[in-house]
């Protein structure tokens, strides 16, 4: 294709192919009626060619949309995953708690044939609440909650660009909330006090783990062949 320019079109980014098209049309009224005819078909050319880098940019923004909603998912699977994982560790140290129950008073190991489980009372009564204490009945959250009221201040100084202080103020910042009194709750369960609903207390242990390595067998008992085990080598005469 032969041009009024020399320009080499397809190595011009989007932005530099709008620059040239926009010179190029301004200086139509300036060019001979021949000029004009080779300048409208670079003209053309130009806008082809931008024409599909637009196109480019519509391709490259749809990929990294199709990136991200892939890595959203993706996250959404891992956290499933995540919360999946931590809930069977919780039932499966649950049992083990629960076996603990049934062990002899004097024992805290659970044994297997490759591993070992010791099992250590924690210091503290665990306290598992599934309701809100919003809703708990009056009576009940005078008896196990507490509030907590936490005041957060932001100081904001405005200052000059040559440092003077414009205006300088405080924020405070009071946020209350309800919570379950634990100490209060577990006081009451070994008292045998009737407890909110949702509101359980539990003994849990911590829970250790090792590899079993048994010693290797040896056998004590003397071999009804021992002539036939020590017997040498006929051929060695």
């Amino acid at each position: 294709m032969s041009q009024l320019t020399q320009v080499k079109l397809e190595q011009l980014s989007v932005l530099k192919l709008y620059e040239h098209y926009g010179a190029l049309e301004r200086s139509l009224p300036l060019l001979t009626a021949e000029s004009q005819e080779v300048a409208k078909a670079e003209l053309e050319a130009c806008a082809d060619l931008r024409s599909e880098k637009v196109d480019r940019i519509y391709y490259a923004i749809a990929s990294h949309e199709d990136a991200l909603e892939r890595i959203k998912k993706e996250g959404e699977h891992i956290t499933q995953a995540k919360r999946h994982h931590e809930s069977q560790l919780r039932s499966l140290k649950g049992l083990l708690n629960y076996l603990r129950r049934v062990l002899p008073m004097d024992s805290n190991k659970i044994t297997g044939r490759n591993y070992q489980f010791t099992l250590v009372k924690k210091k503290e009564l665990t306290v598992e609440v599934s309701t809100d204490p919003e809703f708990w009945h009056t009576t009940e959250r005078e008896l196990y909650c507490i509030e907590e009221t936490v005041t957060t201040t932001k100081r904001v100084v405005l200052r000059s660009m040559s440092g003077e202080v414009l205006d300088e103020r405080t924020e405070p910042k009071t946020t209350t909330k309800v919570l379950p009194n634990l100490d209060a709750i577990r006081s009451a369960y070994q008292e045998g006090r009737q407890l909110p609903t949702g509101v359980k207390v539990i003994q849990e242990y911590s829970v250790r783990s090792k590899r079993i390595f048994s010693e290797p067998r040896v056998d004590l008992v003397p071999s009804e062949y021992p002539a036939e085990l020590l017997r040498e080598d006929s051929s060695a005469d």
